[in-house]
């Protein structure tokens, strides 16, 4: 429960040791290998190149051509396995064997021909189903309208808006010219589709008397048939090309069994990727290289017991700037969930502390508050918990499931300390169904519905005050932090000077609201009015300092009140919940149990969100604020690390 210490590697290896050595290093997992091509600008590194990746493009375009399969397959091969099937796990061994490595290149090349042929054959589909439409007006024509016109008379399909009185149209076309008519089709999808027909030498003078009504042509060029034969000839091939699309999809079927094959080797690839990609970062001359990369200290024995193995010569020493060291923090299986906490805010300097065993208890216990609820808590304990058997997330998923059953835990014990199961629903079941008034209640009903700590609904009042007291006690935590980290870096005079007088000043109130009188406070404004202005240069501004720092009690004032939060959630939770009961109980048993159902996990969904943010938001401005020094950059080691299966220890 501590952010891990670093030691600075430095290496020089042979060059023909380098590829061997970097996947050792990758098997060992705890060395990130940092760019050094920044040296190159100095001139005792003039001899040394940039090492390139060479394999970089062959890894990419095998990884493209890969993925590009699998979503072939997900698309159009349905897959047995369900949301809790767990991933394939295999050895390390397994995940480097290369002997299956082009049989399945080969079958990659057969699923990307067979998909890259259904798109091609959609493609023309599409193009063919559009033509068809374009065919669809015309069809009750019974001539080629390819080359419809003669020598002296010109023929022109066209269209015009459904809203057009076809009468005008032809009664305009007559006063134009005496050589035109027109001749309606059809009327399809709101538009009229004519025939105009007219002496080529008044060509202009009839498309000027219809184009007033809005009439467009259409282009019908390239059709050999009639409209009706060869919409008929387009459906048959659409209709063949569909046969044809089917048997492709049918080989692809075939090789579905592809799928976890190509997974395994996406895997492999991305393993070489890695590799290649922290090759980038080396320095190299015609028969050494350099590394320069940071190592955790409880794995520099496993280290150089793999560096002594080789032609090399390298050092560990001490970080030189700490704003440079990779940040790494060691959890145990209890403080591993609150990592996503702290990821989401920032992780901590290396000079800093570990947040999370300091987070756990608050945000635990807050989220626990704002979402009591016996009933809620169990089921989100059962969720979390089944999703860590069956699915064995890692990653921040993994970190998600075990700080909801964390979570749960205390949202029951508040839930139950609060009287809340599903709300008031053990009332409402009494009442409603049972026929039993409340006055009647069993004693043990009445007990918990009353809340054996309170109950936040009947005593809003109890709820305010204890959601008060709960972040003044974090807010003297975070204090007591910072007066610790000052201790720890030698400035114990001013982590005590920082907190100390607060206290005495808010002791000095608690004092005078208690009838003690004013001699408190009065000691306390004094002292912070000497020790808050301490850094400044001269006399007067440090006294100016201490008296501008009176003002901070409103910073305190604010933050304090930022925890009545608590009580607000508690109330909205409870209320939504005892509504969906109320709701239930007003209909049959089965109406209930649907409205209850439904209600309840509607209620979840919609809290557990603005419980983790609210939860989350006191930890990063309430406590943070005081202590906390940020801006970590994650450790970054070069290591197997897989998508699709998990890696088992071997057997020795």
């Amino acid at each position: 429960m501590s952010i891990v210490k670093m030691r600075r590697l430095r290496l020089f290896a042979m060059l023909e040791d380098r590829d061997a050595l970097l996947h050792e290093l990758q098997h060992l997992g705890c060395v990130e290998i940092g760019e050094a091509a920044e040296k190159l600008t100095e001139e005792q590194w003039e001899g040394l190149s940039r090492s390139g990746g060479v394999e970089l493009d062959k890894f990419r375009g095998e990884r493209a051509a890969l993925t590009a399969a699998l979503d072939a397959l997900n698309a159009h091969v349905p897959t047995k396995g369900g949301l809790f099937t767990p991933r394939p796990a295999v050895t390390e061994d397994q995940l480097f064997d290369e002997s299956a490595h082009a049989a399945t290149l080969e079958a990659v090349a057969e699923i990307t021909r067979h998909a890259k042929r259904m798109e091609a054959i959609r493609a023309e589909q599409s193009k063919l189903k559009a033509q068809r439409l374009t065919l669809e007006p015309w069809l009750e024509v019974d001539r080629n309208l390819d080359h419809p016109s003669t020598e002296k008379m010109k023929v022109m399909p066209g269209s015009l808006p459904a809203s057009t009185d076809i009468d005008g149209v032809m009664d305009a076309l007559e006063e134009a010219t005496e050589l035109a008519y027109l001749l309606p089709v059809r009327i399809y999808r709101e538009s009229h589709y004519v025939l105009l027909m007219c002496h080529r030498s008044v060509e202009e003078e009839a498309l000027s008397a219809v184009k007033r009504f809005g009439f467009t042509r259409t282009n019908l060029r390239g059709w050999p048939g009639t409209p009706r034969e060869d919409y008929d000839r387009l459906g048959a091939k659409i209709n063949s090309l569909e046969e044809e699309w089917q048997a492709e999809k049918g080989a692809l079927l075939a090789l579905g069994g592809q799928r976890e094959n190509i997974k395994l080797m996406l895997d492999r690839l991305q393993q070489g990727l890695r590799r290649e990609q922290a090759r980038e970062r080396l320095l190299q001359s015609d028969a050494t290289f350099f590394l320069d990369g940071w190592v955790t200290a409880p794995e520099e024995k496993k280290l150089t017991a793999l560096l002594d193995g080789y032609t090399c010569a390298y050092e560990l020493s001490e970080p030189d700037n700490p704003e440079e060291v990779p940040i790494k923090l060691k959890s145990n299986k209890l403080t591993y969930p609150v990592n996503m906490v702290t990821e989401m805010y920032s992780l901590p300097a290396y000079d800093g502390i570990d947040p999370n065993p300091l987070i756990l208890p608050f945000f635990a216990l807050f989220f626990g508050i704002m979402y009591a609820d016996l009933g809620y808590g169990l089921v989100l304990i059962v969720i979390g918990l089944l999703a860590q058997k069956l699915l064995k997330p890692k990653g921040m998923i993994g970190q998600m499931m075990g700080l909801m059953v964390i979570c749960g835990v205390t949202t029951a014990v508040m839930g139950f300390a609060f009287g809340g199961f599903f709300g008031d629903v053990l009332k409402v079941v009494y009442t409603s169904f049972l026929g039993v008034p409340e006055a009647q209640f069993p004693a043990w009903l009445a007990w918990f519905s009353a809340g054996p700590l309170f109950n936040p609904m009947d005593e809003p009042m109890k709820m305010m005050v204890f959601s008060l007291a709960l972040g003044a006690v974090q807010i003297v935590t975070s204090q007591c932090i910072h007066m610790y980290m000052c201790i720890r870096d030698g400035e114990a005079l001013d982590g005590i000077l920082d907190v100390v007088p607060w206290w005495v000043f808010f002791g000095g109130i608690a004092y005078l609201v208690l009838g003690g009188g004013m001699v408190g406070l009065i000691i306390g404004v004094l002292a912070l009015v000497l020790t808050q202005g301490r850094h400044e240069k001269n006399i007067f501004m440090k006294l100016f300092g201490g008296i501008k720092s009176l003002y901070g009690v409103t910073n305190y004032l604010s933050d304090i009140l930022s925890y009545l939060r608590l009580m607000a959630l508690v109330l909205a939770t409870s209320v939504i919940a005892s509504v969906v009961n109320m709701l239930g109980a007003m209909t049959g048993i089965v109406g209930f149990a649907l409205i209850f159902l439904i209600g309840h996990a509607f209620n979840m969904a919609v809290n557990i969100i603005g419980t983790y943010v609210h939860a989350a938001r006191l930890q990063y401005l309430e406590y943070f604020s005081r202590f906390y020094k940020e801006g970590g950059r994650p450790f970054d080691p070069l290591k197997i690390d897989t998508d699709y299966v998990d890696i088992v220890k071997e057997e020795q």
